[in-house]
């Protein structure tokens, strides 16, 4: 999100970062992270039992003290154009691009947690919506403009929480075929968003219409 954007779509920030943009972005990677004080760049997956937590059930965060601390003293925002999901085609794994259907930015829900003494975060899942439930099982928790400024300004119960950890509306993300070389998360560029870019020796009509 460009920092003018950034900025005006959080309206409660003083100042935010200037990021590149980025098509592929992994696990460990850097994220941004907005919160009630600041944005910053930050580790994507905070020290958990076993290893870094890159994504955290909801009804874990609800349910486990440790989270639970977390979830009343410590949410966050990742925004987020889109982010890839994918679908099985016979032995093939073909990744979908989803994102907002208004074409607004994605505000994935998350808690800021530690990695080695560093800020890092974790984005938070719920069960899948509509939209979804083909592709997988679990999906992140996006919130709307109005639910990311609560989200983060303001403070909360439990059973207030609660609400928010659900899974958005059907018909409310777009899914659009990607390419495969997000496959590899060394590729980058916008031309990952383009079904027809390929790998090398791949051909295009291995790769059925969304």
């Amino acid at each position: 999100m460009p920092r003018a954007e950034l900025l005006e779509t959080y309206f409660w920030l003083r100042d935010a970062p200037e990021d590149e943009p980025r098509y592929n972005i992994a696990p460990t990677d850097p994220v941004l992270a907005v919160g009630p004080d600041r944005a910053e760049i930050v580790r994507w997956g905070i020290e958990g039992s076993k290893g870094g937590l890159f994504n955290l059930r909801s009804e874990s965060a609800l349910g486990k003290p440790y989270y639970r601390d977390m979830l009343l003293g410590q949410r966050v925002l990742v925004p987020a154009s889109h982010f890839y999901e994918w679908r099985k085609v016979g032995r093939q794994r073909l990744p979908v691009a989803v994102s907002r259907a208004d074409g607004r930015f994605l505000n994935l829900a998350a808690l800021r947690g530690r990695w080695q003494g560093e800020r890092a975060v974790t984005i938070l899942t719920t069960t899948p919506n509509s939209d979804i439930e083909a592709l997988h099982n679990r999906m992140p928790v996006m919130l709307t403009d109005d639910d990311a400024a609560t989200w983060v300004l303001e403070e909360l119960s439990l059973t207030h929480l609660a609400e928010f950890l659900k899974p958005c509306p059907g018909g409310w993300l777009r899914l659009a075929p990607a390419s495969p070389r997000v496959n590899d998360v060394r590729n980058q560029g916008r031309g990952l968003l383009d079904p027809q870019s390929l790998p090398p020796q791949h051909q295009l009509e291995l790769i059925p219409p969304i």
